[in-house]
């Protein structure tokens, strides 16, 4: 563990060369992260998870490192760092980023208490380009919702990019609210639908415990995969390798302190929709949805349907924001949800400001080439299997 302090900041700054998960600490990291309303993904549990699956055995050159600044003796910031070594082409680049995170999750809030924000992110700026002598940090996604936006941005970033959305949906008090939100198109739709389905036995929505996790986790991703594969593609599980295992083992990190759950929505013995839930405070966490793709369905939005009545239980539960996903998706945006840009926000280190623009340069050839020419377009047109996402585009995507 090293210590720094200097006479231009009152802050102290500890950086812990483990993972969070393996501090002394956990208590307080997780504490800190839920009094600031920071994202899901800073808890322990996530990092732990994380760490497991996306960690050192997703990439060999990945070091964990683990911020604490505090102002005396109280915490004022809790920073999860992943370093690795990017190579751009023939040239290696020390590059750090926070742990825990992929492109589908977008930041809102960081763990930085009010009023910190640009103090701290100075001094763990300065200390990853100069002590750890890294030439890029990478705070990326950022939502343009993130009311540390304006402090992040102060920093000049070598990069500061929204060319892409997360779907974002405030939640009135009631499910009456909601629904009044609704066009009358939207809300006849739905009654519409429900009406259909439940002509002959009612609708039936359960969610998992201890004892069934795992085997909802298993319907949950056969449904997901036959969903996408009867569009033509993978889906997550087949995109991202390790996504299964991920997603498996942060179920059972996180649903024993209430912050991850299983929905299903059963008519009689037929399975009609998934759906992953994470919840930390008052927000909400749904990226992963699954259908089923039954011919006898085909004119019923089960989708919409599941939607609607997942939404009147968070809201019955005291949601007050759903982080819907990066994306953009119609039926998510007719109902409640609204698309927020999202901000790749890249940093160099001074001295080495021409290898981080040629990372930055690489990066954008590699995923036009792999990711948007080959993966996007030929790929579906060639007719070939699906097969999981580039490890190197993927860790590319700063």
């Amino acid at each position: 563990m090293k210590h720094a302090k200097t006479d231009s900041s009152p802050l102290s700054l500890e950086c812990h060369e483990a993972p969070a998960h393996q501090l002394t600490t956990c208590q307080d990291w997780d504490a800190h992260i839920t009094g600031t309303g920071a994202e899901i993904y800073f808890l322990i549990g996530w990092q732990e998870a994380w760490w497991a699956h996306y960690g050192q055995s997703f990439a060999a050159s990945r070091r964990p490192i683990s911020f604490i600044l505090r102002d005396g003796a109280q915490i004022v910031a809790t920073l999860p760092i992943c370093i690795e070594t990017i190579w751009a082409g023939p040239a290696p680049i020390k590059t750090a980023r926070l742990a825990g995170i992929d492109p589908n999750f977008a930041i809102i809030t960081l763990p930085i208490a009010p009023g910190y924000e640009a103090a701290v992110l100075q001094r763990v700026f300065d200390h990853l380009t100069h002590d750890m002598r890294c030439a890029v940090f990478s705070l990326s996604p950022v939502s343009d919702r993130s009311p540390q936006l304006d402090a992040i941005r102060s920093m000049a970033p070598l990069r500061d990019r929204n060319d892409r959305g997360h779907t974002l949906m405030a939640l009135p008090d009631s499910p009456d609210g909601f629904m009044a939100a609704l066009s009358k198109s939207r809300r006849r739709e739905v009654r519409r639908d429900i009406k259909r389905l439940t002509e002959d036995e009612p609708l039936r929505n359960i969610s998992s415990d201890a004892n069934t996790l795992d085997e909802m986790m298993d319907r949950f991703i056969d449904l997901h995969t036959k969903q996408w594969q009867a569009a033509g593609k993978g889906g997550h599980f087949s995109d991202w390798r390790v996504a299964s295992a991920f997603y498996r083992v942060l179920l059972h990190r996180l649903a024993p302190d209430g912050h991850a759950a299983i929905d299903e929505q059963w008519l009689g013995d037929t399975i009609l929709s998934s759906q992953l839930r994470y919840t930390l405070g008052d927000k909400a966490y749904w990226w992963l949805n699954a259908r089923s793709i039954d011919p006898k369905f085909e004119k019923i939005g089960l989708g919409r349907v599941g939607l609607v009545e997942r939404v009147s239980a968070l809201i019955t539960a005291g949601t007050q924001l759903v982080e819907a996903g990066a994306g953009e998706y119609e039926y998510k945006l007719s109902y409640g949800g609204e698309l927020v840009p999202v901000h790749t926000i890249v940093f160099a280190n001074p001295a080495k400001r021409l290898r981080a623009q040629m990372l930055l340069l690489w990066a954008d050839a590699v995923h036009l080439l792999y990711y948007r020419i080959w993966f996007l377009k030929l790929r579906p047109r060639l007719g070939t299997r699906p097969r999981a996402l580039w490890t190197r585009w993927i860790r590319t995507r700063l």
